[in-house]
């Protein structure tokens, strides 16, 4: 039954009460995927920053829609791992990445200031409108 839950919680057409219930699964593999998905409510979100699994704090670190205040929460994580989601997630803010460029965790740092030359870069070959 685990891997009905797996599928249904990767599915990005699952209706948010459903991810709501499946974010308190007790298989760290299901609420990882609630926290991947798109669709997932901040309120969940929120929720599943705080897992005890860094890969479920990973997942909601590298979510295209997690919000302001949950990556500036996660890019202190105590998991190296959750803050280079931070920095890996192309919608991380120029402040927060700023912030971890001075990590402790040299991968940590350089993805970074990677994260912030490859927007600078994209900002630059836009075409003006």
């Amino acid at each position: 039954m685990s891997d009905v839950y797996y599928i249904i919680a990767s599915n990005p057409h699952t209706p948010g009460k459903v991810l709501a219930r499946l974010a308190t699964a007790s298989d760290h593999m299901i609420r990882r995927q609630v926290a991947a998905n798109p669709h997932t409510p901040d309120t969940i979100l929120e929720d599943l920053s705080g897992d005890p699994h860094w890969d479920v704090r990973l997942n909601v670190a590298l979510n295209p829609v997690v919000s302001y205040a949950i990556l500036e929460k996660l890019s202190h994580d105590d998991q190296a791992s959750v803050r280079f989601g931070v920095a890996e997630n192309v919608d991380t803010p120029d402040d927060i990445l700023l912030s971890l460029t001075a990590d402790e965790n040299a991968y940590v740092a350089c993805k970074a200031v990677e994260s912030i030359q490859n927007k600078q870069l994209k900002r630059q070959h836009s075409p003006a409108c």
